[in-house]
């Protein structure tokens, strides 16, 4: 799976290739690749949270797991409701961390481990909402006014950039030359992209697929014989579910709502599903370092 991970990568920077030399200002051409993408991992890589807490769960085990995991959606989702700028604000907080923290999933973080998550996603994430201010401040119009931020953004960007490598040298010297490369060079590529190709392309290939490569990882001896095709099923009931799930409740909205609305409630959908999701993956994988 790892060379799987890798052929991602270079696939999400020939979807950035193809945007800049043929497909630029083409809205269907982001739209098509944010959709295959999310379907693809994006979604696909929060469906076997259950199987991480245990490969065989018991039946009364998986109800204790169902009913945490919407227990968070629900809190969740009366904190969008009452208090929809703090809902915003920790779900980019939680993002940064979990971003970041899918950077260094196979290896060891020593010294201020969260604030380097945190720096890390931090950096990348600025990236994704500066690159494309004026559609971030369409978006988020309805929740808040972000019209002031726009002067902070490169200086955002420049700190998380510097604090994220220097603590990324200090932990790991031995790959220092390849973070900083890997940050530069899709730094520059994301804040080139419009905001939802270069959100998915980085979600899905320098996120979502690298989790999917380590949860793999860890339950490939309980998959059988047939690994790779028993793990796909594994992943489809949650997967199909989810975006059922999302796809019944924006068409329930799509009459009443713009273009631009509509996109803000998917996100809203998507970090109603990241909660629960960022709380297992980060139980699971601390565990694997403890």
């Amino acid at each position: 799976m790892k060379g799987i991970e890798n052929l991602g990568k270079i696939l999400g920077l020939v979807i950035a290739l193809f945007y800049f030399l043929f497909f630029q200002g083409n809205e269907t051409y982001e739209y098509v690749f944010f959709v295959l993408v999310l379907v693809t991992v994006g979604i696909p890589h929060g469906a076997v949270d259950h199987l991480l807490v245990s490969p065989h769960l018991t039946k009364s085990k998986l109800i204790s797991f169902l009913l945490k995991y919407i227990g968070i959606i629900a809190i969740y989702l009366i904190a969008w409701f009452f208090l929809p700028q703090i809902s915003l604000i920790a779900f980019l907080i939680m993002s940064a961390y979990h971003f970041g923290q899918s950077h260094f999933i196979q290896s060891e973080i020593q010294k201020l481990k969260k604030t380097t998550y945190m720096l890390v996603g931090g950096f990348y994430l600025s990236i994704i909402l500066w690159s494309d201010f004026s559609y971030t401040q369409k978006l988020l119009s309805s929740l808040i006014n972000i019209e002031n931020l726009e002067s902070y953004g490169p200086g955002l960007i420049f700190f998380t950039f510097i604090l994220s490598n220097i603590l990324t040298a200090y932990n790991q010297p031995s790959r220092a030359s390849f973070h900083i490369l890997e940050s530069v060079v899709l730094g520059f590529v994301l804040y080139h992209l419009p905001l939802l190709l270069g959100f998915i392309i980085y979600f899905g290939f320098w996120h979502a697929l690298p989790s999917m490569n380590e949860e793999y990882r860890s339950l490939k001896k309980f998959l059988g014989e047939n690994k790779r095709s028993n793990f796909l099923k594994k992943l489809m009931p949650f997967t199909a579910l989810s975006l059922a799930g999302m796809w019944i409740l924006l068409m329930l909205f799509y009459p009443s709502m713009t273009e631009n609305e509509l996109i803000l409630l998917f996100f809203i959908l998507i970090s109603l599903i990241s909660a629960p999701h960022i709380w297992f993956m980060n139980r699971f994988l601390e565990s694997k370092k403890a």
